[in-house]
């Protein structure tokens, strides 16, 4: 049994086209600065930094500053403005640009926009740290820009305490270390797959006890303060929100989604298990449906790694929570029903897609076979 959920997880992290994380983050990289240059050309400091960008001496920031969730909007900032001649977003944009190219000729390591936040962590099997968000750190272009986003989402949220970010501490930051860690020995492979597209991870001020991420802030993730110190838990969102930021990170070079998004005309997914009559009725577009579909496949994975922990050293992380015992046939559950419901509503996604989503559905279902898993 332990080698066919082995297999599974190679299979899921190392996917030339799907799993392979450096493949994906390669193209992101490439398609990021081609668009940067495409935008340069009466605009020396975007048209300098795109020139150290692709500087030898410069790989390793460049990895970092092209995956920065602020340096990706600005890009598409940047183009949105050339394309309506909006002037004065054209002089924030290079206002912004111009941080960048201070920030890589300064040196300073790791991302433009984290560059004032302390505390970061550093996952086993992934070459870069993870920043924690710091409310509190200097002022700065990519910083105010990076709020202004995180504000507007807080529109969107029943209350505002849900998405209100706090000052990290050395506790939590010690939780989310613990976390990487967990995830590393239980899923080594998809672990680092998983961790090398989440480079900022926000601190949410509220005892909900979820996460949530967002594809148009790329790398990054917001935690609840109510993880504290389980690090059963905090393996299990870090994650579920990693896996939504390497999906958004493959939907920039791929054709996962129509043109129009894939929301256009589209039907509208009643996931069965958030309708609560407190809540009205919930309702998912076929894309938010399928990056749910994205993410349980995974975490079926991750659940079944989790029952069969007697093959496993689980010291310094104590006995994982009783319900984790019940989550992996609840993850299948949800996965069923959501590639069910995708395929009824006829998969409105590019071909890259629908590739994909016929790949998730293999694996899920060699996940729902116990037979097949445990020869």
């Amino acid at each position: 049994m332990h080698d066919v959920l082995h297999a599974m997880e190679a299979e899921l992290a190392g996917h030339p086209v799907f799993g392979d994380a450096q493949g994906i983050l390669g193209r992101l990289r490439a398609a990021t600065l081609l668009s940067l240059e495409a935008a340069s050309r009466d605009r020396p400091p975007i048209r300098t930094l795109c020139r150290e960008l692709r500087n030898e001496r410069h790989r390793r920031a460049a990895a970092a500053i092209l995956a920065d969730p602020v340096v990706l909007l600005g890009t598409g900032d940047l183009a949105g403005a050339i394309r309506r001649g909006d002037e004065s977003r054209l002089g924030e944009s290079e206002e912004l640009f111009a941080a960048v190219l201070r920030h890589l000729r300064d040196g300073t390591p790791g991302l433009p926009t984290a560059a004032g936040c302390p505390l970061r962590v550093c996952p086993r099997g992934v070459s870069h740290e993870i920043a924690l968000w710091d409310p509190g750190a200097s002022p700065s272009v990519l910083k105010r820009r990076f709020e202004s986003v995180c504000d507007h989402i807080a529109l969107t949220f029943p209350s505002p305490e849900y998405a209100r970010l706090r000052r990290p501490c050395p506790v939590f930051a010690e939780a989310v270390g613990r976390g990487c860690g967990l995830l590393a020995m239980l899923l080594p492979e998809l672990a680092a797959s998983a961790l090398a597209h989440l480079r900022l991870v926000g601190i949410l001020d509220t005892d909900h006890s979820g996460g949530f991420s967002f594809t148009h802030i790329a790398s990054t993730a917001f935690l609840s303060m109510a993880h504290g110190r389980k690090p059963w838990v905090v393996a299990e969102r870090l994650l579920h929100e990693a896996l939504h930021c390497k999906l958004g990170h493959l939907a920039r070079v791929r054709g996962i989604w129509q043109q129009d998004g894939g929301t256009g005309g589209s039907p509208v997914i009643r996931p069965v298990w958030r309708q609560k009559p407190a809540r009205g009725v919930v309702e998912w577009s076929p894309k938010r449906a399928f990056m749910a579909f994205h993410v349980y496949v995974h975490l079926a994975l991750f659940f079944a790694r989790v029952e069969r922990l007697e093959a496993l050293p689980v010291g310094g992380f104590g006995a994982p929570p009783a319900s984790f015992r019940k989550k992996f046939r609840t993850a299948l559950d949800r996965a069923g029903w959501l590639g069910r419901a995708l395929d009824d509503a006829g998969l409105p996604f590019g071909s890259d897609g629908r590739s994909l989503f016929a790949w998730l559905s293999r694996m899920l279902r060699r996940l729902s076979d116990p037979a097949r898993r445990s020869t």
